[in-house]
């Protein structure tokens, strides 16, 4: 069966391609198209089930009303949460959401990003960057196609940023354990560690440590493989156990290592020393309050993230925002 064309649509209504376009548009009240005409349009396009040509529009007005966000891993419930939150605000303008998982790959974002832009044609990206640096960001084509960061800051580069206070938040959570009587504070991180999130949250772990003089040695830092996670939190904390039995707290640096730190307690090596141990995760997840012990952590404002991201990054698009950005939310300390 032969698609209902705009042509068809205006000899069967005898309006104007162009005026039909305004109306499809949301256009219609700006050129003051009467509303009874408005009304005459939409019901000819619910009865004769006429589809717009989203590439002809695109190419036509130069926007194809999808953006792009790009994370890390989907599957993590901070992005997750993000995503739904963007998705809701730009369906609200009238925009669609397209979501892809770099895996903290930079070659596979180089290519989702270059996929976006040169064959999806996006109106515009938000991503969290597994970049290192910002040499590939410095390039013409990205005034063209806007790009918002969050979560996590590219150094040196002058862009559009939405994250949250990271060395804040961290050094809160960490002086809360102290004050707690917590001596012996165990960090786990994350690698790659040039991911400014991490790097943030480590230096606030260690500005707390030695504020008030813990005296604890590099060593109380570890670092997880973000590959290998659960493996790798086992074998960190059989071996930190081992050569310090007096361990009496341990502060995740993100959910999936709380997570990996609890299913690792499992394991008859190191259990007994659950019962005595202070739990603290960068990152608040509904689980936190179904464990059998109180989990101190730090609540994001993941919904303030994806909507401040979403209408920044709209703004620049509809040519409202010029200058680049750098909004930092506050985090919140949530004790159970």
């Amino acid at each position: 069966m032969k698609r209902l064309q705009l042509e068809d649509l205006s000899k069967q209504l005898g309006y104007s391609k162009t005026l039909i376009s305004m109306v499809l548009n949301g256009k219609a009240d700006q050129y003051g198209i009467s509303k009874k005409t408005q009304a005459i349009v939409q019901d000819a396009v619910s009865k004769l089930d006429y589809t717009p040509n989203k590439f002809a529009r695109a190419l036509r007005t130069g926007k194809s009303n999808f953006i792009c966000l790009i994370v890390a891993d989907i599957s993590n419930s901070f992005y997750s949460t993000i995503a739904k939150n963007i998705e809701g605000t730009l369906f609200d303008r009238g925009y669609n959401l397209m979501v892809c998982s770099s895996d903290e790959d930079e070659e596979r974002e180089k290519k989702l990003i270059d996929m976006m832009i040169n064959q999806q044609g996006v109106d515009g990206i938000i991503l969290a960057s597994t970049f290192k640096n910002a040499d590939y960001f410095n390039n013409p084509r990205f005034t063209k196609t806007p790009l918002v960061f969050i979560d996590r800051i590219l150094p040196l580069f002058n862009g559009n940023f939405v994250v949250t206070d990271n060395y804040g938040g961290s050094k809160e959570i960490v002086e809360a354990l102290i004050k707690k009587g917590c001596k012996k504070i165990l960090c786990l991180s994350i690698t790659p560690s040039y991911i400014s999130t991490i790097d943030d949250r480590i230096k606030g772990y260690t500005d707390s440590v030695e504020k008030y003089n813990l005296n604890l040695s590099d060593e109380f830092i570890v670092p997880i493989n973000y590959n290998k996670i659960q493996e790798d939190t086992l074998s960190a904390l059989k071996k930190m156990f081992f050569l310090h039995q007096d361990i009496d707290a341990i502060y995740t640096l993100n959910n999936n290592l709380a997570v990996a730190t609890l299913k690792a307690f499992k394991d008859k090596s190191i259990s007994k020393y659950y019962d005595n141990i202070q739990l603290a995760c960068f990152d608040d997840i509904e689980l936190f309050n179904l464990v059998d012990k109180p989990i101190l952590s730090v609540s994001q404002p993941v919904d303030d993230i994806g909507r401040n991201a979403t209408l920044l990054t709209l703004d620049i698009i509809d040519g409202k925002k010029e200058n680049k950005s750098m909004i930092v939310l506050p985090t919140s300390l949530i004790v159970r």
